[in-house]
């Protein structure tokens, strides 16, 4: 049984790496293997994410955020779409919760995780990692590395019961 998206041994398709990604889809990073992050997508390139392997794009937007039909363009392309509305400065214990469900299933394979600059991302990132026992600060990091802003990072640090900034 696969271990989450650091198991290569799942033979899936990879996402991109950041240099093989076109300006389409804003501070693109590849957090593993078959994750990849970012920010807001530009509609247009929605039908080249799919020709770049990807299999599902999972929005943390709310819906009056982003491209104006976001879901019907990546389902039009052929992907599938998971929409986890995070208004709030962190996702909750149960976003978090349904994220795991959807980055730990190779059938999603590649994800691409995205928000309106990849803040919301970070954030989702490290309470994840953390979730799965990866030490606070560690996943903090990666979180950052991800784009995780100090604008929500204290909420996700009180959500993990670290010390404040």
């Amino acid at each position: 049984m696969a271990s989450g998206p650091y198991d290569t041994t799942v033979k899936a398709t990879q996402a991109p790496y950041g240099d093989k990604m076109p300006p389409i889809v804003d501070n693109y990073l590849r957090a593993t293997p078959y994750v990849g992050t970012g920010g807001f997508i530009d509609p247009t390139g929605i039908p080249m994410l799919k020709m770049l392997g990807f299999k599902t794009v999972v929005s943390l937007l709310k819906p009056d955020e982003g491209a104006p039909n976001e879901g019907d363009l990546v389902q039009k392309a052929g992907m599938n779409y998971i929409q986890i509305s995070v208004p709030t400065k962190a996702p909750t214990e149960e976003q978090v919760a349904e994220f795991a469900k959807i980055v730990e299933d190779p059938a999603n394979y590649p994800i691409l995780l995205h928000c309106e600059s990849a803040n919301r991302v970070g954030a989702m990132w490290a309470l994840y990692r953390a979730s799965k026992g990866v030490p606070n600060e560690i996943a903090v990091q990666e979180g950052r590395q991800i784009g995780l802003k100090t604008s929500r990072e204290p909420a996700v640090r009180e959500m993990l019961g670290m010390e404040p900034l």
